[in-house]
């Protein structure tokens, strides 16, 4: 069953009118945010019992390839940092040949332990509490997927990452369509600048965002 309110519905229009966005934008501002809290020893359960499998399946196909795609396309031969990795299942939807550096991160032992197979002398995978990871190095681009909704703050979250950003990198940010990540949206384009994004809605009616958010060290994006 589809619950989402049709695009043509008088509460979708109310929801347009500029004084509603207005007052929106300030509530995001003001209302605690309630983020999906996980502790780490129920993602290693999920992940010992093969929970997440179906992230590999083809419903699931098309964030990913998009995601990969804009690593591509924005920065080839680039050096990358994938935030919330999980087994790695982006890494596997790289072309090995197009990044110099892939790192991913990811607070699951379990998890790292299923993808630490494909490490070589230039791909790691790195078991780290997201809040308190530091680089050895910048990377050109950040991807944070479908992970910034179980961060207490997921905008300062980013924030701290600005700083292991080139001056000219970007985010690359994947969410399932909701009304829980719409609120991350409105939050985050408040402080960057979005460079490209693509809705993409699989068979089952699930949606995802995928957003190019330029790093505001850049001078070039600046307002």
């Amino acid at each position: 069953m589809d619950n989402r309110i049709p695009s043509d519905s008088v509460f979708d229009m109310l929801l347009k009118h500029p004084l509603v966005k207005k007052l929106t934008d300030r509530l995001l501002k003001i209302l605690p945010y309630r983020p999906v809290q996980v502790a780490r020893e129920e993602w290693d359960l999920q992940y010992s019992l093969r929970k997440w499998d179906y992230l590999r399946q083809v419903g699931e196909l098309a964030h990913y390839s998009v995601t990969a795609g804009y690593c591509h396309y924005f920065k080839p031969g680039g050096r990358l940092l994938d935030i919330g990795c999980g087994e790695g299942i982006l890494q596997e939807r790289l072309c090995y040949s197009g990044y110099s550096r892939y790192a991913g991160i990811d607070i699951s032992e379990e998890a790292i332990c299923m993808a630490s197979g494909r490490q070589d002398e230039k791909t790691f995978f790195i078991r780290a509490d997201v809040a308190e990871y530091k680089p050895d190095s910048l990377s050109d681009i950040i991807v944070f997927n479908e992970c910034l909704y179980y961060f207490q703050d997921p905008l300062s979250v980013m924030k701290r990452y600005e700083s292991f950003l080139t001056e000219d990198g970007l985010f690359i940010v994947s969410m399932f369509a909701a009304e829980k990540t719409g609120c991350i949206w409105k939050i985050l384009e408040h402080s960057y600048i979005v460079q490209d994004e693509v809705f993409v809605k699989n068979r089952s009616g699930v949606s995802w965002n995928i957003k190019v958010l330029a790093n505001p060290k850049n001078n070039r994006y600046k307002t």
